[in-house]
């Protein structure tokens, strides 16, 4: 049981009563701003995220300060989470991670030193060693990740002045430059492929100083080529995307196009109904603010993460929206120790999900597939 949902336990700000369909946990140790996740069955699943670079050298006068866990992982659908240590000297900014199996994982990011170079971490025991593995030619930083299985990898990465894809089949020996994304596309913070060949990349333009237009690019040859998809106009920042069936996707974001900073506001939720080429504003409003990610394990069963925005000033804390009916109508999920915004999922069955954000992390109970959300939840771990 969460320690906020012992009897005579202290409320956790945005909780709510009653049995939750959210449960979230801190993370072991000094856990870092986890923001990536990712579980190859209900029960092994991987979280990545940054930490703070070493400052400087150690010295006599001042001595290393603990190292920030950036890799955590679980064999028990995420009722306990153990650290795992890349090969580095300094903390890494990890920012993507995919495991296709359960002892093959992926990992990508920067190395953390605040100049680059881009960083691939590769295990292939399950995490007990990591080993760096190649960098795509001319990676300042890889920023998203996605393999469909152990010989079929793909990654986006920034090279200084564009955002490109590249495709691995050997698990990050080797790399090939494919497409470069649309121009004036940045900020790739989510790849999403299905079927092989089609791929979106959510993110936004640029439309004035410190601040953008969401935008999507798509893919219909596996990352080869790009173009811009039809967003509509004045669309906030997007950070990812889920498609539900061939054809019908979902994209999610904040009506903020602030890039600068984070401001309270509102959840975007766009629908295209042919691939991703063309978009529009879903008729319903999400039942959360700022969302983070969004997963569809079946065509009708979703979930999205984001933020709660609570108060005056306004303080955030995560929250998680669920559907019963493909993204239709979301509900509200009522959750337990969720204090700070999630960021990440990833939903290995119908099941379940497992949430990141900051040093939590969440386990999701999901919907059955009915025509709405007024069903019998079910848990992930059961």
């Amino acid at each position: 049981m969460s320690t906020s949902t012992q009897l005579g336990a202290p409320p956790v700000l945005g909780q709510q009563p009653g049995t939750p369909e959210v449960i979230g946990q801190p993370g072991p140790g000094d856990t870092g701003d986890l923001g990536a996740v990712s579980c190859t069955d209900a029960r092994h699943c991987w979280a990545v995220g940054t930490g703070v670079p070493d400052a400087a050298t150690p010295t006599a006068t001042s001595p290393a300060s603990p190292p920030v866990t950036v890799i955590l992982a679980t064999a028990n659908g995420g009722l306990s989470w153990a650290a795992q240590h890349p090969p580095l000297a300094t903390t890494p900014q990890l920012s993507g991670i995919s495991c296709p199996v359960t002892d093959h994982c992926m990992a990508v990011g920067s190395t953390g030193s605040g100049s680059g170079p881009g960083l691939v971490l590769t295990t292939r025991n399950g995490g007990l060693q990591w080993s760096q593995a190649a960098n795509p030619a001319g990676a300042f930083a890889l920023t998203a990740l996605q393999c469909s299985n152990v010989s079929d990898c793909r990654a986006i990465f920034n090279d200084g002045t564009a955002d490109v894809s590249a495709r691995t089949t050997d698990f990050g020996r080797s790399w090939q430059q494919e497409g470069t994304l649309p121009a004036g596309f940045e900020g790739a913070r989510d790849l999403s492929c299905w079927h092989e060949s089609d791929c979106l990349v959510a993110g936004d333009t640029p439309t004035t100083t410190g601040h953008g237009q969401g935008a999507i690019a798509f893919s219909a040859d596996g990352g080869q080529t790009w173009a811009a998809a039809n967003v509509p106009a004045g669309s906030g920042v997007l950070q990812g995307s889920a498609c539900v069936t061939q054809s019908r996707c979902l994209a999610v974001g904040t009506t903020s196009t602030t890039l600068s900073d984070v401001i309270p506001a509102k959840g975007e939720l766009l629908q295209s109904l042919d691939g991703g080429r063309t978009w529009s504003r879903e008729r319903n409003t999400p039942p959360i603010d700022d969302i983070y990610g969004i997963a569809c394990p079946l065509a009708k069963v979703c979930a999205m993460v984001g933020t709660n925005w609570l108060g005056h000033p306004s303080l955030g804390t995560g929250a998680v929206a669920l559907s019963g009916n493909g993204g239709k109508v979301f509900s509200a999920a009522s959750t337990a120790y969720v204090p700070l915004s999630l960021t990440a999922l990833s939903c290995p069955s119908a099941l379940g999900c497992v949430a990141v954000g900051g040093d939590v992390l969440a386990r999701i109970t999901l919907p059955a597939p009915m025509s709405t959300d007024h069903t019998n939840r079910r848990s992930l771990t059961r």
